[in-house]
């Protein structure tokens, strides 16, 4: 399926999350949906966590995912947030705390299809220190930040398109087919985007300018999900130009436990 998603601002209906017993602390954060929860469909969600100062504790989920810092700032872990950043996680990898800087902070989070386990399983409860234990693939984490948006103008003064790869992992590799790059194309250039089979599925997801597919005019913050068995999608830059970041999800594993 391909799923194009008009511009994921934070939504009306956005649902307040307040849980200690589950989050371990007082932390509330807000989470908008803009896909359905249903096997097999991408998931895509955007976390506001806005008090400075708050702390999202160490957790895993049970589905690889993306998380892409574009507002606010902090920390991920040990590793300053310098907006915009981009990680990635697998499988029953921990990660964090996150913790919101002096404006807060926000992020959408995309994987290839909901977390079969609901709720990021937090790291300070044992019973799900355990769970985590029993996983035997590879535990990997990436990272790429201070990615520079450009200006409107920039993108309009583009005379070739380009392709800045932040980070993939080898075909010889656990989590093969995953990557991360920034995509920038001039005023109405044409693009043929990658295989999806060469992993398990993307996400485009518009940063500056706009993008045309399917009789739609895309704009900044939109995003368009393409699952596996898709051909490569196909669109153009608008009249302005764009810059989209491209992600994408690693081949399915024959032995995940």
């Amino acid at each position: 399926m391909i799923i194009p998603i008009h511009p994921m601002l934070p939504r009306a209906d956005r649902l307040r999350q307040y849980a200690p017993e589950i989050y371990g602390n007082e932390i509330a954060t807000y989470r908008s949906t803009y896909t359905e929860k249903v096997p097999g469909m991408p998931q895509i969600i955007l976390v506001e966590q806005p008090a400075p100062g708050s702390t999202l504790l160490p957790h895993y989920h049970a589905s690889d995912q993306f998380q892409v810092f574009m507002d606010g700032d902090g920390l991920l872990g040990k590793h300053p947030l310098n907006p915009v950043s981009v990680h990635y996680t697998n499988k029953f990898t921990g990660y964090g705390p996150i913790v919101a800087g002096d404006a807060g902070v926000s992020y959408y989070v995309l994987r290839p299809a909901p977390d079969p386990l609901g709720p990021g399983q937090y790291l300070h409860h044992p019973e799900l220190r355990e769970q985590a234990k029993r996983y035997t693939g590879k535990r990997r984490t990436l990272v790429a930040d201070g990615i520079v948006i450009d200006t409107p103008a920039q993108l309009r003064a583009l005379d070739a398109s380009s392709a800045q790869r932040l980070f993939e992992v080898p075909a010889t590799e656990p989590d093969a087919g995953t990557f991360a790059e920034v995509l920038r194309l001039s005023p109405g250039a044409r693009h043929t985007g990658a295989d999806p089979r060469s992993g398990g599925g993307q996400v485009y997801l518009v940063m500056q300018g706009t993008c045309l597919y399917d009789g739609q005019s895309l704009g900044c913050r939109a995003a368009i999900a393409v699952t596996r068995d898709e051909a490569p999608l196909e669109f153009t830059a608008g009249r302005d130009g764009a810059q989209l970041l491209v992600m994408q999800y690693p081949v399915p594993r024959q032995n995940d436990a």
